[in-house]
């Protein structure tokens, strides 16, 4: 009885051992020199496949399995930092250096062309290799600088090397405040919809800056070259030239000028929304675009994506309210094989708000993911519509 005993209390003791050797480690990562937070930077455990991004205010909560742990942060056009952590819990700030850049030493336009051309090859070739792993999605929207609406969304994804391909809902939940001038449901369009390149229309007829000619329609600017964790990365400016360019098309790529993969899609773009409600119209609508991209042998994958839509809203007799709309991506878990699932391709008609109401809503789900990472001002959006039973009324109508 008494080796029994101690066999018990031997085995509970590495139970509440191996308990304590795993947990929720939280922090942030910051610029070195000015201490502002770097967002959606990536954050790792070192020798693990373990990891995570910062959000909007350089946060991150990182679920580990075991302590202690070295966790890595990096983000393109910084170096590393790295802490131990011993325990579950908040961690010291994480300070990345940014990292110097410079011009080589040759014709910056010609070098900037060829990258370019060289990026779009790269982009042909690894197309074919299709990627499957989940997203988290969060979009919401301003009025005045007020959030008046929040959605959420857990996919199951496809994707290749140019971008997203198809999204399947996991999981959902949507809310907005009652009696708002507008609703804008369907911002993950364009998260969607931004793939930079498809066999079936070749780039080279839409006029793409990634394609064999760059400079046809578009002026280059070669920003520099940095050195960020042991990649060469050259960042370059495009700007439409007039004769192509009523949408005043304005952005930077950045490109690895070792293996020529497609890493960072910045790109800024006049669209037109048109409104159903004859009391007011859409002025002044930009959209703009982050995709950022993770480096892999086999060609670059979606690591996450921003989505911002701003426009002003005129009212007959009012003052214009200001609008602005924002979507954030977070790609994880990138698999060869596709999950057991449909993938909705970008372009299909259903709305999310539709398919989320087809998705029970389950409030532990969503308070205990470490995924779904949320800034202080997303955490008091949340908690007002979760006190006024937004999410499960909205949901159960």
């Amino acid at each position: 009885m008494t080796a029994i005993r101690y066999l018990l209390l031997a085995a509970a003791a590495l139970l509440s051992h191996q308990a304590a050797a795993q947990g929720l480690v939280t922090g942030k990562v910051l610029d070195r020199q000015t201490r502002q937070p770097v967002p959606y930077a990536s954050v790792v455990v070192a020798g693990t496949t373990q990891g995570t991004t910062t959000n909007a205010e350089g946060e991150f909560g990182l679920r580990v399995a075991r302590l202690p742990a070295k966790v890595l942060a990096f983000s393109l056009g910084y170096g590393r930092d790295s802490v131990t952590v011993a325990a579950a819990g908040p961690t010291p700030p994480l300070a990345l250096q940014a990292a110097p850049v410079a011009l080589p030493a040759v014709e910056p336009t010609s070098y900037a062309a060829n990258l370019l051309a060289h990026a779009y090859r790269v982009l042909q070739r690894t197309n074919a290799r299709k990627l499957y792993g989940q997203a988290f999605y969060r979009q919401v929207t301003y009025l005045d600088q007020q959030p008046t609406q929040l959605l959420e969304m857990l996919w199951q994804t496809k994707a290749s090397s140019a971008g997203l391909e198809g999204t399947a809902l996991s999981q959902g939940r949507f809310a907005e405040k009652k009696g708002m001038l507008i609703s804008f449901n369907n911002l993950s369009n364009f998260t969607k919809s931004l793939t930079l390149y498809s066999p079936a229309n070749d780039t080279t007829k839409l006029g793409s800056v990634l394609s064999p000619e760059p400079t046809k329609m578009y002026t280059l600017r070669l920003l520099g070259v940095s050195q960020s964790g042991g990649q060469s990365l050259a960042s370059i400016e495009f700007v439409g030239k007039p004769k192509f360019n009523p949408q005043h098309v304005r952005g930077i790529i950045t490109v690895d000028v070792d293996t020529y993969q497609l890493l960072r899609f910045q790109v800024g773009i006049d669209i037109a929304v048109k409104s159903n409600n004859p009391t007011f119209k859409f002025k002044d609508e930009r959209m703009n675009y982050d995709l950022v991209f993770a480096a892999r042998p086999d060609g670059a994958a979606p690591d996450h994506m921003l989505v911002t839509l701003t426009q002003n809203i005129g009212r007959m007799l009012k003052p214009d309210l200001q609008m602005h709309a924002v979507g954030f991506t977070y790609f994880y878990d990138w698999q060869p094989t596709a999950a057991a699932v449909t993938y909705e391709p970008a372009g299909s008609k259903q709305k999310d708000l539709d398919a989320i109401k087809q998705k029970p809503y389950d409030a532990d789900f969503w308070r205990n993911n470490p995924v779904v990472k949320r800034t202080p001002l997303e955490e008091e959006t949340i908690r007002s519509f979760e006190q006024s039973k937004s999410f499960g009324t909205i949901l159960t109508k």
